[in-house]
């Protein structure tokens, strides 16, 4: 069997109730061979009859792949797990509840070749439409990836990225639950070169009661840990650095104006939130290690191995 152009990959828990809708979309994409994509699925160790719905799809459709885990990792780590199992060419994240424009895959396909780029972000919109994405929308090159994906903050899946630096970025980082963070900065740290559509290329479902974006305090955790280490990669700009700080510092300013930093790392303190904006005043190696100590503090926060 010739090598997938594109490897579909995702991590599931408990999306019983929109998981088919969800694979329908990636299975509808227009103008690109059936034989040329795969799908391959992480269960987290659903609770709900996902594994059972994805068990059922896979006797009818060889093209999907699914890895049964016995253990509850978090999506980071499981994310991760699909894409080691992925065969394609390129490699394009989905949520298990977003959904997917008909015309997506060939339209980031044609920009990566068409720009000579590895990586291809977009916009992404939350809402229950998916909408084409329009062809003449405007597409830009950026030549240091990590600096616009860390000033634009991009925290979202549905881009596409070729295997490769998928692979010699390690992927999402396994110390952060979440991959919505780390993943981003990783691959554009790792492909430097990337393109960016002005339009909506993903489309993520309303957020429900248990969506973890309702937990602000898990995302501030999430952005100070992902971009950290980011600070000290090889590939990172002076500029990237900048907008790498200024995304730590104002995570550690918001937790402290929302009244959710009661220990003394965490406490910046609005004029230096100030300062970071005028002149790129950062943090010391030694604060930041002070304010990662105390944010490894943090009540109900989801951590991988912990409390999952």
């Amino acid at each position: 069997m010739a090598q997938p152009i594109i490897s579909y990959i995702s991590a599931v828990y408990n999306k019983a109730d929109v998981l088919v809708e969800t694979l329908e979309t990636l299975r509808n994409q227009t103008h690109i061979e059936a034989s040329s994509v795969e799908f391959i699925f992480s269960d987290d160790c659903s609770s709900d009859t996902s594994r059972e719905i994805l068990q059922a799809e896979m006797q009818r459709d060889p093209r999907i792949k699914l890895i049964e885990n016995e253990t509850n990792a978090g999506p980071a780590i499981r994310i991760n797990q699909a894409a080691k199992a992925a065969s394609g060419a390129y490699l394009l994240p989905v949520d298990a509840d977003d959904l997917l424009p008909a015309n997506a895959s060939t339209f980031l396909l044609n920009c990566a070749q068409t720009q000579k780029v590895s990586l291809v972000f977009g916009q992404s919109k939350r809402g229950s439409s998916c909408p084409e994405i329009d062809e003449t929308a405007k597409v830009s090159v950026n030549d240091d990836a990590l600096a616009y994906c860390a000033k634009k903050s991009i925290v979202h899946m549905g881009f596409l990225v070729k295997a490769p630096i998928w692979r010699n970025a390690s992927g999402a980082n396994p110390d952060v639950f979440i991959q919505d963070q780390s993943l981003p900065l990783r691959l554009s740290a790792e492909a430097r070169k990337m393109a960016y559509v002005h339009d909506v290329v993903y489309w993520l479902r309303p957020a429900g009661a248990q969506n973890l974006s309702r937990n602000i305090a898990q995302q501030h955790h999430d952005r100070f840990f992902s971009a950290r280490p980011l600070l000290s990669h090889p590939n990172a700009s002076e500029i990237a650095k900048k907008a790498l700080m200024r995304q730590i510092v104002s995570t550690l300013w918001k937790l402290r104006r929302d009244g959710r930093a009661a220990m003394p790392h965490l406490s910046v303190p609005f004029v230096r939130y100030v300062l970071n904006r005028a002149i790129s005043l950062g943090l010391s190696d030694v604060d930041l290690a002070k304010a990662g100590n105390d944010l490894m503090k943090l009540p109900d926060i989801r951590r991988p191995g912990v409390n999952n």
